[in-house]
């Protein structure tokens, strides 16, 4: 028995709008929140803003720590010492850990240099930056080591 053309038409306008509803919330709920907070903390860089920072970060003692702290203000003026060159977002890839869930921005400086910008979510918080506490780059203190895999 041969199906209508109009139904064709009609189910494909419908895989098309579900797909792009899918799609859409995938970016608004997934994708755009780790986004979000790295655009707000380069613009707080950018523009000195030091109670913007204090809101932004948690502090960590090393890579491997589930310690996360509220940042210190000589730390917040570490991070406002050097002068901000915005770099680019790469990619983002999500792991999870015992004191939340990881976002890595992975992120090229303007001499092309590929580091991680490391964002944590923890149930009922927003996203914050995640600073070491002694980073291995006085230039770069708010960025962690990157192997870049592609």
């Amino acid at each position: 028995m041969k199906h209508p053309r109009r139904l064709s038409v009609l189910f494909l306008i419908g895989v098309l709008a579900a797909g792009s509803t899918a799609l859409g919330y995938y970016y608004y709920y997934v994708y755009e929140p780790p986004l979000a907070t790295a655009e707000a903390f380069m613009h707080a860089l950018e523009s000195d803003d030091a109670a913007a920072l204090k809101r932004l970060i948690v502090v960590t003692p090393d890579a491997d720590s589930i310690k996360l702290r509220p940042p210190k203000n000589e730390e917040i003026q570490n991070l406002l010492r050097e002068p901000f060159q915005r770099g680019r977002i790469l990619d983002q890839d999500k792991r999870g850990g015992p004191s939340g869930t990881y976002d890595f921005l992975i992120y090229r400086q303007p001499d092309g240099t590929i580091y991680a910008l490391k964002l944590v979510s923890r149930p009922g918080e927003p996203y914050k930056i995640i600073v070491p506490e002694h980073p291995r780059d006085p230039k770069f203190p708010y960025l962690w080591d990157y192997t870049w895999t592609n």
